[in-house]
C-alpha cells in the first residue's frame, strides 16, 4: 500500500481497536482525533474499521499474530513520503512500530518510565491534558472531545432521583459496601446496553452520579443529562462523612480550574455538592466554548508539522 503524496500531511494513527471491540477514553479520543484530522482535509491511516466514516480516514490492514506466547500486531506493508508523514502514537505505546521520521506521542494518560524510555529523542510530546511524563520535555496541548451533545441532553424529567456508579479508576475497596448504603444504580453495563444513549437515559433518571475517577468522561456526561456527579476521595472507608475530596496536593478549586471539563456540575466530595447544584445549568455553553479551545489546539498541531 502507498500512502498519499498530495501536498497534505500523512497522519498514521496507532488504532487498531473497533468501538464494538472496546470502549475505553482513550480509544474514543484517538477515533475522534482521526476524524477531526480527515475533517480538516488531511490524508489519516487507521488500522480498524473506523466509528466517524470520512473520504480521508483510510484502513490499513492488520492482523494479529503469536510469537514466543505472546500475542503481537501486525500490518500489511505500506509506502511514504518520509517528509509529509507523522506518526501518532498514544502513551502507552513503545518505540516507533512505523519507522517514521516524524512521531507525535500523544499523552493521554500519566506515562510510564519503562516505556517513555523507548521513544525517540527527537519524538514531539503532546498532552491530551495535564499528565506527568518522567522525561522534562516541552508538552504542546492537543485536545479533542466528543461531547455528543446530540445524545447526551437534560430531558427535564420532575421524577429524578436517587445515585448511580461507576467503579472505575481509583476505587477503594469499601467503594461497593458504599454505593449499597446509597441504593444506587450500578451502570457498568453500559457498554453493551446502549452505550452514551443508555448513560444519557440512566442520567436523567438519577439525581447523583459517584464515582472516585478525578478524570472521568462519566462525570461530564452525568452532568450534561442534569446529574450532579460527585467524586468521592478514594480513602479505605465506608463512611459518607470521609467521602470527601481531600487531596493534600489540590482543592476542589485548583482541580476545577486544572480540568475545566469538570468545572460545572461536579462536586469533589459530598461536602461540596452546593457547587455542583448550583452550577449545573452552566455545564452545556461551558463545554460549547471548551469545543472551540480544542479545535484550537489541533489546529495549532497541524501548524507545527506543517511548519516541521
Amino acid at each position: 500500500m502507498k500512502l498519499k503524496n498530495n501536498g497534505k500531511l500523512n497522519f498514521i494513527i496507532y488504532i487498531h481497536t473497533t468501538f464494538g471491540e472496546a470502549l475505553t477514553g482513550g480509544l474514543m479520543v484517538l477515533h475522534y482525533l482521526a476524524y477531526v484530522l480527515a475533517k480538516k482535509g488531511y490524508n489519516v491511516y487507521i488500522f480498524c474499521k473506523t466509528p466517524y466514516p470520512h473520504e480521508n480516514i483510510h484502513k490499513i490492514k492488520s492482523f494479529k499474530f503469536t510469537e514466543n506466547g505472546l500475542t503481537k500486531r501486525g500490518w500489511e506493508q505500506f509506502t511514504y513520503h518520509t517528509d509529509n508523514t507523522v506518526s501518532i502514537y498514544p502513551e502507552g505505546i513503545k518505540g516507533n512500530p512505523f519507522n517514521t521520521k516524524h512521531v507525535a506521542r500523544w499523552i493521554l494518560y500519566d506515562t510510564k518510565k519503562d516505556i517513555e524510555e523507548t521513544y525517540g529523542e527527537n519524538d514531539v510530546y503532546f498532552n491530551y491534558g495535564n499528565f506527568r511524563t518522567y522525561k522534562n520535555v516541552n508538552l504542546r496541548q492537543l485536545t479533542v472531545h466528543n461531547f455528543h451533545f446530540d445524545i447526551l441532553k437534560n430531558k427535564n424529567l420532575k421524577n429524578r432521583k436517587g445515585f448511580c456508579h461507576l467503579l472505575h479508576k481509583n476505587t477503594n475497596e469499601n467503594s461497593k459496601i458504599f454505593v449499597n448504603e446509597l441504593n444506587s444504580k450500578d451502570l457498568s453495563g453500559w457498554k453493551t446496553k446502549g452505550a452514551m444513549k443508555y448513560l444519557a437515559d440512566e442520567f436523567n433518571k438519577h439525581e447523583y452520579f459517584v464515582t472516585y475517577d478525578e478524570k472521568s468522561f462519566f462525570t461530564v456526561a452525568a452532568a450534561m443529562c442534569g446529574c450532579k456527579a460527585i467524586i468521592c476521595n478514594p480513602k479505605n472507608n465506608s463512611n459518607i462523612k470521609e467521602h470527601n475530596f481531600n487531596n493534600v496536593k489540590l482543592s476542589p478549586f485548583e482541580y476545577r480550574l486544572k480540568n475545566p471539563t469538570q468545572m460545572y456540575g461536579i462536586s469533589y466530595g459530598f461536602n461540596d455538592i452546593s457547587w455542583s447544584e448550583k452550577t449545573i445549568d452552566l455545564v452545556e455553553n461551558q463545554l460549547r466554548d471548551i469545543e472551540k479551545m480544542n479545535d484550537k489546539t489541533v489546529d495549532d498541531f497541524i501548524k507545527f508539522w506543517e511548519n516541521k
